[in-house]
């Protein structure tokens, strides 16, 4: 079955594209292409270093997540955190605790969170207005010029394969300009599919930095990068690859229940996921950061466009046999196989099942806000295929809630929840209570002369130019929901700040400067804070906002450095940059070891 195709035309505003006039280029000397919190970082750094600098943000919002969802952020160790990235998640908090190993957050000591979304949004946006920054709203990339040739999309079809043999230009080449479309996004934030205007904003730049969750500009540089799970065999990564199943659950997956050749049920993916260890294109699941209100008193969860009651036999089966699908695992450790650890619960007659809501966030079980696999063509998709992704995720949701309200199926006290159930109010209000920024736990990633492996993570590395810590376990979500063996299997996903250094380093790592630029050959005047040089697994890890918030920073210092002094990015002397950084008050050594 194919149950990820563009839908909820109800939700999308469509429009027809118009030629765009000629634009007089606008000139700067550093363009940051993504408004996210890492973009911001990126952008008021290169400026607080005398660079011009125009900001491009696809939507109407700065921060990305940070304030797009997530206003409890993960961040590792408190220690880890330095330059602007500290002040700006701490200014203005009552309290700041810095956990215990496995602890994770900012938090208030009364509201027990950091700041609110909204706040956190306003925040950038008087950052950016501070330093003087242009910020061009609503227009995402259409076409990239480079010394030799214009690229008018990604330049890859499918993820990079072990041992593949990197071609480049003997050249080398550089970024000349590039071209913007106009495309704001929808009345509930969501990314339209085609554009108003293509090449509606022309901007030339001497630098330019990369800080979009889904690595665009690096896709049409140029620059080599991939997508999804590399092979153990890739880096040498015993955690790399296809994974144990999270879960094994006792639903039958067939349309007609005992026949495979009628084909799966909606929502469960018929696909072979390949042996332990193995590479594939799958990414790990994405998701809204909803703000709920549970007493009925917010703003009304709007009733699906189209609902059909057999688009959820998936669920019904379970709820009829009593599966427990609300039951999130526990953290794994090292040595414990998930598949035997973690068994689907068969609710017999007195069992304590406990069903449940959707949490704001994901849950590691079959009872989310999403279908683990619905993200898998996101990362290399043009913006019509994301599109669809967005909106089927706020359908899904929408057809959910309506079936845990109505279904005679599901337990009174769980449809009794349901029909209180609405978004709060006040984070979200402009877009009707949707969140305005899907949660894209990671899409393309860079490949340069250093790559972050899982060895970085177990302290086994010791790179030289370090441009900022990470200090996050590896954790990642599923990745797929298939039929197995007659049942209903999600496919990995048991990772949750899972610390590899043995307290080394207290679960700190460097990144260095050469995984957040290219390879000189590829692209002499791009940095890339946020898709950066990393392998899946290290990206699982690297991940966090303030981690990338960080590399940001110290991207708009080095790109500001290479403007002044006409270098290529990967020339930029490090002991400059290094003193620079420290100036600022950034992190770069890894932490002493835990007592």
């Amino acid at each position: 079955m194919k149950p990820f195709l563009p839908i909820a035309a109800g939700l999308l505003i469509l429009a027809p594209c118009v030629p765009a006039e000629p634009v007089v280029p606008r000139e700067a000397d550093v363009c940051v292409y993504g408004g996210t919190a890492s973009g911001v970082m990126a952008a008021v750094a290169a400026s607080r270093e005398g660079a011009t600098v125009i900001l491009v943000e696809p939507s109407r919002w700065l921060g990305g997540m940070t304030g797009g969802g997530i206003d409890h952020l993960d961040w590792g160790r408190e220690a880890a955190v330095g330059g602007s990235t500290h002040k700006f998640l701490t200014e203005g908090l009552d309290d700041f605790a810095d956990r215990k190993p496995g602890g994770n957050s900012t938090y208030s000591q009364t509201t027990r969170i950091g700041h609110s979304n909204r706040t956190y949004r306003e925040r950038f946006l008087k950052l950016v207005e501070d330093h003087g920054i242009e910020v061009i709203y609503d227009h995402r990339l259409g076409k990239v010029q480079l010394t030799d040739t214009t690229i008018h999309s990604a330049t890859r079809q499918d993820p990079a394969k072990l041992r593949e043999v990197i071609r480049v230009s003997p050249g080398g080449s550089a970024i000349q300009a590039i071209w913007l479309d106009h495309a704001p996004v929808d009345r509930t934030g969501c990314p339209i599919p085609e554009p108003l205007a293509h090449n509606a904003v022309h901007i030339r730049a001497r630098v330019f930095i990369d800080c979009s969750y889904e690595g665009d500009l690096l896709a049409m540089s140029g620059t080599n990068y991939t997508w999804g799970r590399e092979s153990r065999e890739q880096y040498g990564e015993s955690l790399a690859g296809v994974r144990p199943n999270l879960w094994l659950y006792e639903i039958d997956p067939w349309l007609e229940e005992g026949d495979p050749g009628s084909g799966t049920i909606p929502f469960v993916q018929d696909r072979k996921i390949g042996p332990e260890g193995s590479a594939d294109g799958l990414t790990m699941a994405y998701c809204f950061r909803y703000k709920f209100n549970r007493r009925g008193e917010g703003i009304a969860i709007p009733e699906p466009a189209r609902y059909d009651p057999a688009e959820f036999e998936l669920f019904r089966r379970a709820m009829r046999d009593g599966v427990d699908i609300y039951s999130a695992r526990s953290f794994n450790r090292l040595g414990q196989p998930v598949i035997d650890t973690f068994k689907p619960r068969q609710a017999d007659a007195g069992s304590r099942l406990r069903p449940r809501l959707p949490d704001t966030n994901l849950s590691r079980a079959l009872m989310t806000t999403t279908i683990f696999g619905s993200s898998e063509n996101y990362p290399n998709g043009d913006w019509a295929t994301r599109a669809s992704i967005w909106k089927f995720h706020q359908e899904f949701f929408c057809k959910l809630i309506h079936f845990l309200r109505t279904d005679p199926v599901v337990p009174a006290k769980l449809r009794a929840q349901a029909r209180e159930l609405t978004f709060d109010r006040g984070d979200f209000d402009e877009t009707g209570g949707w969140p305005h920024q899907l949660y894209v736990r990671e899409a393309r990633r860079m490949i340069s002369d250093y790559v972050v492996t899982q060895k970085d993570l177990e302290a086994k590395t010791a790179p030289k130019h370090s441009v900022g810590l990470a200090s996050y376990g590896v954790d990642d979500w599923s990745y797929a929901t298939v039929a197995l063996d007659g049942k209903v299997a999600l496919q990995g996903g048991e990772f949750s700040i899972l610390y590899l250094d043995g307290g080394k380093q207290n679960g700190s790592y460097a990144i260095p400067y050469e995984a957040i630029v290219p390879r000189k050959r590829e692209c002499s005047n791009l940095l890339v804070p946020v898709c950066c040089s990393a392998s899946h697994i290290a990206m699982t890890s690297i991940r966090m906002e303030p981690v990338w918030m960080i590399l940001g920073e110290s991207a708009g210092v080095a790109a500001a450095m290479a403007v002044e002094e006409e270098f290529p990015v990967q020339d930029v002397p490090y002991g400059r940059l290094r003193h620079r950084l420290l100036k600022i008050g950034q992190k770069l050594d890894p932490l002493p070891p835990v007592e």
